[in-house]
């Protein structure tokens, strides 16, 4: 593979993986992680065969000239909101170095721009074991709004960047005539000044004018087909209160006895990684009860770190988030589409665990977005004032 006379790679093809390429995609991820990698998709060959069948998604992959595959990265595609996710991006380590994935991802990036029906946003969720993947989408125009402390496990803690390259088209169609929400002020100041933002004011959001209803009795349903039909079904009569995290299917939820809460959960059996996709409720729940329990609930069920987003313009829904202590730990400027406008979204976390940052190599920004996260943390967890118990 390497040419004995100058230690270079000898040329190597990029293209669209194929059903061929299924083996030897899973024989790569499998060969590089040891078999700790979290995603199932990169594992099962039914999976893999699927998402290069799919028009949901592209698969990039490169070869040597032995027609080996040597590197990988996925593409998740929606087309609804013009927006793609960049994950999955692997190199045999004795390819790395050589400038094989940046190729690989620039060939994505220019085939999600030139053969779709277009792309505003591309984003991605860089490891942070290594500057390398940092420097890397920082060099192909991804710009950091935010971090994920101790989002994965593999063989040890993983903590994760959040990029994304936005491009002037879904700047141009943001809604920006909102007031952020106080505690997000400071963040949001990190990445206006890291994509090229307008100033927001910021606002204390008003007590609620109406009396607001408990939970009452929550539990889990763990039935994935179920929970990813009932999801589809009631997010098409659009009696979801909230329904946008791109590229995640349910497999639980958490219901009501009466039916009257329906909140969908995507949870990882691999290592406890969970996000809330979405959910249906009464008017005037109380959402900061309704996400307490919940989070009892998920950590119950398995779950050791869960991931929210909401709408930055809605700033009732943002404080009630906040006092159950989920902690903002990224910006994300024209997420979604609807109809000729983009809407900016705030991301969330909330950790079961001891924080573990022994691996962590930070470069630029992306240390300003953990030093912004424990500031948050700070003020919110260990502020006994801050939830009426």
């Amino acid at each position: 593979m390497l040419n004995p006379q100058n230690g270079s790679l000898k040329p190597m093809k990029v293209q669209l993986a194929t059903e061929e390429d299924v083996f030897q995609i899973s024989q790569l991820y499998f060969d590089v992680y040891q078999g700790t990698y979290p995603d199932p998709l990169m594992k099962d060959f039914y999976l893999i065969r699927e998402f290069i069948k799919s028009e949901a998604g592209f698969w990039f992959i490169t070869k040597n000239e032995k027609k080996e595959v040597v590197a990988s990265v996925l593409a998740a595609y929606d087309k609804e909101n013009l927006i793609a996710k960049a994950f999955g991006a692997v190199v045999r380590n004795e390819c790395r170095g050589h400038g094989v994935m940046e190729e690989l991802l620039s060939f994505g990036i220019n085939f999600l721009r030139e053969k779709t029906i277009g792309v505003d946003v591309i984003y991605s969720t860089t490891r942070t074991v290594n500057e390398a993947a940092q420097t890397l989408t920082e060099k192909l125009g991804f710009k950091k709004l935010g971090i994920f402390p101790n989002a994965h496990r593999t063989n040890d803690y993983e903590t994760h960047c959040l990029t994304a390259i936005v491009y002037p088209s879904a700047l141009a169609k943001r809604h920006t005539n909102y007031k952020i929400h106080h505690e997000l002020a400071s963040l949001y100041n990190v990445v206006q000044n890291e994509v090229g933002l307008d100033s927001l004011e910021s606002i204390v959001p008003e007590k609620p004018s109406k009396v607001l209803l408990p939970p009452g009795e929550l539990e889990v349903v763990k039935s994935p087909k179920f929970v990813t039909y009932r999801y589809n079904h009631l997010k098409a009569e659009k009696k979801l209160e909230f329904e946008f995290f791109p590229f995640h299917q349910p497999n639980l939820m958490i219901i009501s006895p009466d039916q009257s809460i329906e909140l969908f959960c995507h949870l990882s059996a691999v290592d406890g990684y969970c996000v809330i996709v979405g959910g249906k409720m009464p008017p005037n729940q109380d959402f900061t009860e309704l996400f307490l329990s919940t989070n009892k609930l998920l950590r119950d069920a398995g779950a050791r770190y869960i991931e929210v987003i909401v709408r930055s313009d809605r700033p009732k829904i943002l404080e009630s988030i906040l006092r159950a202590k989920f902690i903002p730990c990224g910006f994300f400027p024209s997420f979604q589409q609807i109809g000729d406008k983009r809407y900016d979204f705030a991301v969330f976390s909330r950790s079961f665990e001891i924080f573990d940052f022994q691996n962590v190599k930070l470069k630029g920004m992306n240390q300003v977005y953990l030093e912004e996260y424990f500031k948050a943390w700070k003020r919110m967890s260990l502020n006994p004032k801050l939830l009426k118990i």
